[in-house]
Formats: C-alpha cells, sequence, structure tokens
C-alpha cells in the first residue's frame, strides 16, 4: 500500500511547488487516506494538514511538495509511512502532519503555533552512506547548520588576443584557485559546496573582470561550522546553527547506524523532534526520477515508527 500511495502522490504531478494546486491536491489525497485511518482532518493557517486522534501530543509526518526534478519518495514517504503506522495504532492518541512547503523555506513548519511532546519524521537518506554500510536504516542524531555567502574577485576586462598572459588581471583565475581552496577547506565532519560562478562581462574574447563565487558550509557541528567558515574567508549571507535531534527511533533500534542529516528537514523547526533515514539506493540520488528505496527497507522503517510511536503514546 505503501508504494502504490506513493505512486498516486507522483501522478498528480512530479512537481508539486509550494501552495500549488498539485500540492493542494496531495494534501486532499492524503486528508482521505487519514480519514480511513480513523483521524480527524484539520488545517491551520499555515495550510499544514493535520490528521489527530484524541489529545494528540506525539505527531509524525513530513512534506508533500516537490522540486521541479522530484522523485517519488522525497518529503511523501514520510507523510505515507506515519498515516499507515496511524492505522496500526487506532487506539492510540496521535498526529500525522504533512507540512506546506518544505522545498522552499521550509515555510510551513516555520509557522506552527503549537509545540508536541514528539515528533517524528521518517525521510530517504538522500546520500549513499546507509547502502555503503549495508544498512537499511539509519537514526538521524542532529541536522547540519548550513552557511551560505560569497567571495568576489575583481580583476581587468582586456581583449582575450592582444593581452599578453604576463599582463593579465584575471579574476577567474583567481576564482578558480578559491575554489579549489574552498575543497581543501572542508575537514572530517564538515562539507563545503561551490555551486555557482557568475562571471563578467561573461564573453568568450574577455578577460574576466569580476567573477563571484557561491560558497555552502555545513556541519553538526557549530565549533566546526565557525572555523570552515574562518578558513574558506568568505562573506556569509545566511547562517543556520546545527540541530540536535532525539532519540525516539534510537529507543527502537539501538544497533541502527548514527548519522548526520546534511540536508535540511521540517524536523528543524519542530520542538522534540527525531528522524530516520531509510537507505537511499542507485547511488544515494535524491531530488530526481531515479530516487529509490527499497519496498523492504520501507516495510522495516515503517515497522519502526510504529514501533516508536506506540513506545511514546503508551498510557
Amino acid at each position: 500500500m505503501i508504494i502504490e500511495r506513493l505512486d498516486e502522490i507522483y501522478a498528480i504531478a512530479q512537481h508539486r511547488a509550494a501552495y500549488s494546486p498539485e500540492e493542494d491536491a496531495a494534501h486532499e489525497l492524503a486528508a482521505g487516506w487519514m480519514r480511513e485511518a480513523g483521524l480527524e482532518v484539520s488545517r491551520d493557517g499555515a495550510g499544514n494538514l493535520f490528521g489527530s486522534r484524541g489529545e494528540a501530543r506525539v505527531w509524525a509526518g513530513s512534506h508533500l511538495d516537490s522540486v521541479p526534478t522530484a522523485g517519488r519518495f522525497d518529503g511523501a514517504l514520510g507523510v505515507v509511512a506515519a498515516i499507515e503506522a496511524a492505522s496500526r495504532l487506532r487506539d492510540r492518541p496521535l498526529a500525522v502532519v504533512a507540512f506546506r512547503a518544505e522545498e522552499t523555506g521550509p515555510m510551513g513548519s516555520k509557522k506552527i503555533e503549537s509545540s508536541p511532546d514528539a515528533y517524528l519524521e521518517l525521510h530517504i537518506e538522500q546520500g549513499p552512506v546507509l547502502a555503503a554500510l549495508d544498512e537499511p536504516l539509519g537514526v538521524v542524531t542532529a541536522i547540519a547548520g548550513q552557511a551560505r555567502g560569497h567571495r568576489t574577485f575583481v580583476g581587468r576586462a582586456d581583449h582575450a588576443g592582444t593581452t599578453p598572459m604576463d599582463a593579465r588581471q584575471d579574476a577567474l583565475v583567481e576564482a578558480a584557485a578559491f575554489v579549489l581552496h574552498v575543497r581543501a577547506s572542508a575537514r572530517e565532519g564538515t562539507v563545503a559546496t561551490v555551486g555557482a560562478i557568475e562571471v563578467e562581462p561573461n564573453a568568450t574574447n574577455v578577460v574576466p573582470e569580476k567573477v563571484t563565487v557561491a560558497v555552502d558550509a555545513r556541519s553538526a557541528d557549530g565549533s566546526l561550522l565557525d572555523a570552515l567558515i574562518a578558513d574558506i574567508g568568505f562573506e556569509v549571507h545566511w547562517k543556520s546553527d546545527p540541530v540536535p535531534l532525539g532519540d525516539a527511533f534510537g529507543a527502537v533500534l539501538p544497533n541502527a547506524p548514527r548519522l548526520v542529516s546534511g540536508a535540511g528537514h521540517d524536523a528543524m523547526f519542530v520542538p522534540n523532534a527525531s528522524m530516520l533515514f531509510v537507505r537511499s539506493l542507485n547511488g544515494g540520488v535524491s531530488h530526481h526520477p531515479d530516487e529509490l528505496s527499497s519496498v523492504e527497507d520501507i516495510a522495516l522503517a515503517v515497522d519502526a515508527l510504529t514501533a516508536a510511536l506506540a513506545r511514546l503514546t503508551a498510557t
């Protein structure tokens, strides 16, 4: 049923942009499944969808919006799995939530006005670590802090054919050395990426005069992140602190590997959050139609989610 429901969501549209008719349709589909699971459906002011039973102080869920190049599993798996777990636990007070607009902020989870005693999010890993370990599931200990910014290099625009090499002030050559420096600055426990470069005047026959390099630096350790920023040397436009997560899944999966999430999730903004990763196949590809997790791994993950929810809602 999990895979079939994921297919139904994907059939609405591959790209379900924030607050679009496609995301609306996915929420309506999920609302019907929530009612089938014996949950009372409601929405908050941000459009987040809740399926609740009783005095629900324990939540589980994820998001249903997607990037333009989406696969079937990112976000949607967490919502569908939570509905399945709630269906299995029909006597327990809990809530399933489908947050709005995770891929653009996240916007929905930032606007919640109530705080659960626990929030559980099941998500595909979006990376190759669990596959390399030959492990189906991983308990997430923290979500990495991020810093984004830029470094600008200024040279002089000259004719590409008439200016001798030793007379050039080529901003792109300096920027190229910086790109290698960014990569070399990332030590264990950190990652650093140059994902965009703007070249001016951006003409084949002109020596580059100005180059702006975009930098993304991440770590689950705040001190390591600060040291990485200092080592790289760039102007930070936006920064988030690492978010430590709870161990609700560790309590039911004591032998599962522990991982850090390098990507952001709704769990960053919901109090008392815990996360579980499901192994990603196809080299860990995500935000792509080839995104894949196996039926067997998903079944284990839903069992673990159900067990964790049962434990947290036991009277």
